[in-house]
């Protein structure tokens, strides 16, 4: 569908807002305002990005569950209140699943497994051998709980049945720095905030999750590859809107959002901090949402993740 002729509707006249649930500065806040910037271009309208911070993005998406469904209210979507909060907080005052139109899916930064040169693994299989030699004394970082990578690294440690201790950080700053002096042996982490440091030999990167390799780091095995092909997961953003947005209204911002994403700038951009863009229909994100709750849900009850 042309975005041209949607303008005969009446849609959009006058400025969107699309909300961030997370502070400025964030890897999310970075592409949102990538996105909204060409989005503003193509609908010919302001799209305003407002940072609604607070509990892990709950608070964030709870705003924009109970925005009016008029399309002109946005929200960025990611893993930790769409496809994993809702396993963790009995609470929640929005859900997930009934209370929001998908839109489409922006983009996917990509998961590797990396081990501080100190550890003597060059391979998966070493780092495998190497735990099960030494039940409960290897250390593996976890940056945040309750992310994919703490979900990933407990997906791995169910498969392949492994004694290892997991150690709790407030962020990633902290478990890459601990990683680089030593102090824990590996992690799960964002491809894009250890290139440098695998590039330089800082630390070795054994394993990219995912069915394929990334262009990041090519030279990378993916879990598929290492014979894990269950383990699957990544960081991902996407678009959603309140529930009860008219269908055409989705669609007129649906066909914005592609045209935007398949700008050649917005695809530079994306890349360079890190993501690879992957649109898509709006049916297909809704599918995916799907697919990554029954992912979830399992691994957060079988490894009892709870945040204090």
């Amino acid at each position: 569908m042309a975005v041209g002729p949607a303008f005969a509707a009446g849609f959009p006249d006058r400025a969107l807002k699309l909300v961030v649930p997370f502070p400025p500065g964030a890897g999310t806040d970075a592409t949102a305002r990538i996105v909204a910037q060409k989005l503003g271009e193509i609908l010919q309208q302001t799209v305003v990005v407002d940072n609604i911070a607070g509990a892990n993005g709950l608070i964030g998406m709870k705003a924009v569950a109970k925005a009016p469904p008029d399309g002109y209210t946005l929200g960025v979507a990611v893993p930790g209140p769409m496809a994993i909060a809702q396993f963790m907080f009995p609470d929640m005052q929005y859900d997930p699943e009934a209370d929001f139109v998908p839109v489409i899916k922006i983009n996917e930064a990509r998961i590797g497994l990396v081990v501080g040169k100190h550890i003597k693994a060059n391979t998966l299989q070493d780092l495998i051998r190497l735990i099960r030699e030494n039940p409960g004394k290897i250390n593996a970082g976890n940056a945040t709980v309750g992310s994919v990578h703490h979900l990933v690294a407990e997906m791995f440690r169910s498969q392949e049945k492994l004694d290892f201790t997991l150690v709790n950080y407030k962020g990633g700053a902290g478990a890459l720095n601990d990683l680089i002096g030593g102090h824990i042996d590996f992690m799960f982490i964002g491809l894009s905030t250890i290139t440098s440091q695998v590039k330089n030999g800082t630390l070795k990167a054994l394993m990219v999750v995912g069915d394929t390799r990334s262009s990041i780091l090519p030279d990378v095995p993916c879990s598929r590859e290492l014979g894990i092909p269950e383990l699957n997961g990544a960081q991902w953003q996407g678009i959603v809107v309140p529930r009860g947005t008219p269908p055409q209204v989705v669609e007129i911002l649906h066909a914005a959002l592609l045209q935007a994403l398949r700008a050649p700038d917005v695809k530079e951009k994306l890349e360079a901090i890190g993501t690879e863009v992957t649109t898509g229909s709006a049916e297909e994100f809704a599918a995916f949402l799907q697919a990554e709750r029954k992912r979830w849900g399992p691994v957060i009850k079988a490894a009892n993740i709870k945040v204090e």
